[in-house]
This record gives C-alpha cells, structure tokens and sequence, in this order.
C-alpha cells in the first residue's frame, strides 16, 4: 500500500512537470538548440553512438554475442531479459567486468513457439500477465488486452528487484517488443519507475531524426515526447537524443554496406542503435527463426571496416553508464 501511495505521488508529480513545461513553452527544442549530447558535457557537434544488443540473459548465444561484441567490437551496452534462464551468465560477466554497460529489457512477453518463459512475479497474484499455459503472453497487443496497469506494474518492478537481489547492475531500462508504449498507463508507470529508482530509460527525446522516418506514427507525438525528455532530465536522469530501430528488418549476415550508410547519416547527439546480435547456433535455430539477422548483426560489430569508419567520422561511442555518469556530474 505504501508502495502503491509513493507511485501514485510520483505519477502526479510527472505529470505536474509536464504541464509546468508545456506552460513554459518549446523554445527549447527549436532546430539550434544544444543536443542531449551537447548537455552531457561532449563537444558541441559531437555525433555519439549507443551500439545496444537487446535479448541478453536470453541464451547463452545471445550472452556471447553481447560479451564479445563488448570486447572486441562495436557493441558499448546491452539489456538483460530477466524472466529467461541465462541472467546469470550475465551477472557473473559483470562481476568480472565491471566497466561494461547492463540494462534491463523490460520483458511482458514471449514471442517463441516452443522456448516459453514465465513472469517473475507471481502468476497467481497477476493472471493477467499468462497465458492460459501459464507463459507470458505471444505478443504485445495481447498484453494490452489482459493485463491491468497494476499486474504490468508489479512485474516491471519484480524484474528489477530480481536484478537488485542477485547483484546485476541496472545501467538503463528498456523493452522487449515495446511493450510499455502499449498504452498510455503503461507508458507512464515506466517513466515514473525510471524517475523514481532514478535508472534512465530508452525514450529519445531530441531531434529523433531517424525514429521519424522509422517511426511516423509515433511522431505525431513528438512536442509530447521532447517534453517528457525534459522532465525526465529536470529529475537527474541522463536523457538520449534519437534511436535507430531497423537493423533487424535486414535479413542477411552481412550488414556492412547498411550500417555505412547508417553510420555515415548520424547527426549531432546521441543515438541509440538497436541490435539482435547471437553466436549462431542449431540450439538458437531451434529456438528462433531469426538467426540470420542476429548474425548478420554481431558480424556487423565485429567489423573491423565498421570500427575503422567509426574512426574515420570521428564518431564517439559511449554507453548508458558513461551518460548517466555525466548527468550524476552535473547535480
């Protein structure tokens, strides 16, 4: 109940900082104004780059996929599925290196045929969160149709009271599927999670040059979002200025010629680069058809043409721990 109370305060409180930043107007998201980047303290002009593996903690191919991409390629941070099996692999690669970057991938639900996994808060306590095996639901609009904003939040929060319990740090909080931006209920209890466990969240909220063209529906909400960024920011959190989302459309193990052309077209900022990247496998074949994209995706880190651009554009890469870290600085 006092839990419940806390949530419900905060909750009003974002949303009286919304209003109180509409009131104040959007001058500051006219074209000139200072990137998030910028903010953090990097050189004005400054293009950095997220490269994010999702799916962590999913497998062991996919664990491999996100360690070696950490050491010897491109990849800067990735986000751990906590309702899967392999957590612990993860947990015990951070205890050994605890310079790499470990988020959440905030898991509602479960899109595999026959690799089924369960919520990690109690089914009993919140069915609308299963199916009618007892497994998290296929897909995202199932979610929405089943499971109260209370169930949805009970999980998010046992997720990340199961990374707390077995010492997996949390550098960000994003989702599997994007399920939290299922609804606006969904969306905000992820927001004043984020604000109150002060963990940023994935929510570009600058320019989102990419996210428009990958994106459209959701830019109709875009004044809505760089809002939002501004009062997660006003809180302490460390806020990004766009995403790339496409990478796993591109069916093929070498992605070389497409991340070019992405890494060519970046602009000042921060941007987030989503990828699906997995040792390839018979065991994940069996688990997904989808292992040609994600090895195309790890091929893609591990380039070393791709790290030489990088080089050659004067491209920083940084992590979700580095940016927070940044914003802690400017308290």
């Amino acid at each position: 109940m006092k839990e419940r109370m806390m949530m419900t305060r905060l909750i009003h409180m974002l949303m009286l900082s919304l209003v109180l930043l509409v009131l104040v107007g959007n001058a500051a998201f006219a074209e000139d104004a200072p990137t998030y980047a910028e903010r953090l303290g990097f050189p004005k002009g400054t293009r950095a780059v997220i490269f994010h593996n999702d799916d962590a903690g999913l497998c062991h191919e996919a664990n491999l996929a996100s360690f070696r991409g950490w050491k010897e390629g491109l990849i800067t941070s990735w986000s751990v599925m906590m309702p899967c099996p392999w957590i612990i692999e993860v947990r015990d690669f951070m205890r050994e290196n605890p310079d790499a970057c470990s988020g959440l991938h905030l898991t509602l639900t479960n899109e595999w045929k026959q690799y089924r996994w369960r919520p990690v808060s109690c089914a009993k306590d919140n069915p609308g969160l299963v199916d009618e095996d007892g497994f998290q639901w296929g897909n995202v609009r199932q979610v929405r149709e089943n499971a109260t904003v209370e169930e949805y939040e009970a999980e998010i929060r046992a997720q990340i009271a199961l990374a707390e319990k077995i010492g997996l740090p949390i550098s960000h909080l994003d989702t599997h599927m994007g399920t939290v931006f299922a609804t606006d209920a969904f969306f905000e209890r992820y927001v004043a999670i984020g604000i109150e466990k002060q963990i940023p969240i994935l929510l570009p909220a600058g320019h989102m040059t990419l996210l428009e063209t990958e994106e459209p529906e959701l830019m109709k909400q875009s004044e809505t979002i760089r809002t939002i960024g501004e009062a997660m920011w006003a809180s302490g959190l460390a806020v990004i200025d766009d995403a790339h989302t496409s990478s796993y459309s591109w069916k093929t193990t070498d992605k070389r010629a497409q991340f070019t052309e992405l890494i060519k077209s970046l602009k000042p900022g921060i941007t987030h680069v989503i990828l699906h990247a997995t040792v390839p496998s018979e065991n994940f074949d069996a688990i997904s058809t989808s292992g040609v994209t994600r090895e195309g995706d790890l091929n893609a880190m591990l380039d070393p043409g791709l790290k030489a651009l990088i080089e050659e554009e004067g491209i920083v890469l940084t992590s979700w721990k580095e940016i927070q870290e940044r914003r802690n600085a400017l308290k």
